[in-house]
């Protein structure tokens, strides 16, 4: 293979309709067309690396929606803040806490956006940032999508966060990754390689469930086809690659 033809070859970036992105999209359309004085947070939750925050943040691209990804370190401050930032809202550091406050729930019901908060696990380890939340709920009635770890529908469901978790009105449980949504993603980062389908179905079955893995996994094999100049994996081809694990390297003694 020349090497004008590797470099035509390498993977352009692209976004597959996989089974998390569909649902992620779905649940976004659910909280907006509600129907009036219906709840609007919606809550996304699932194992890392199975698409959730990638798929919130095209889609919040295509719809316009604020996304906002949670820190460990913030104060209810900075987090009023960075999603003041995310409005393209200025604001003063002699601003109080109310006064942004006031400004974040001016915008949401001036935009009529969605506000989608990432990894918002971190609220539950700072509970006023779970409480705020709520709070901008309750004056804009803006719809709100929460994603983050599989545990946090459990974690919300604690005493301390009853008034957020009776205001979610849509579960939407990330989806494992299918050998549909497998040769989805092929083309994208493996383009001009051809696929068996037992060679999908067992890199698939050895993502177990995680989006990031498949796609780390095709990287891998695009890069050897690149070398070796393949153009079709099937099973005994796929065998011979080394693919990344989801666990570290074991020292061999």
């Amino acid at each position: 293979m020349t090497k004008d033809k590797q470099i035509n070859n390498r993977p352009k970036g692209g976004v597959a309709s996989i089974a998390t992105f569909d649902l992620v999209a779905t649940t976004l359309d659910q909280l907006k067309n509600r129907r009036q004085g219906m709840d609007g947070i919606g809550c996304l939750f699932g194992p890392s690396g199975w698409g959730k925050t990638f798929s919130s943040n095209v889609l919040a691209l295509e719809t316009r929606a604020y996304f906002v990804q949670l820190q460990p370190v913030w104060t209810k401050k900075t987090f009023l803040q960075k999603i003041l930032d995310e409005m393209k809202v200025d604001w003063d550091k002699s601003c109080s806490v109310p006064d942004l406050f006031d400004m974040v729930n001016n915008q949401l019901a001036v935009s009529g956006r969605i506000l989608i908060l990432d990894e918002f696990n971190r609220a539950i380890e700072r509970p006023v940032l779970a409480q705020i939340t709520r709070a901008i709920f309750d004056c804009t009635q803006s719809p709100i999508l929460l994603v983050g770890e599989e545990k946090l529908p459990s974690e919300l469901g604690k005493p301390a966060f009853k008034q957020l978790y009776r205001r979610i009105a849509a579960w939407a449980e990330a989806q494992d990754v299918t050998v549909q949504d497998t040769a989805k993603l092929a083309p994208i980062y493996c383009p001009s390689v051809d696929f068996a389908e037992e060679a999908l179905s067992a890199l698939t079955t050895f993502a177990k469930g995680s989006v990031s893995s498949v796609v780390k996994c095709l990287n891998v094999i695009h890069e050897d086809c690149l070398v070796t100049g393949k153009e079709l994996i099937n099973l005994a081809a796929l065998q011979k690659i080394a693919l990344p694990s989801a666990t570290h390297p074991k020292r061999k003694i």
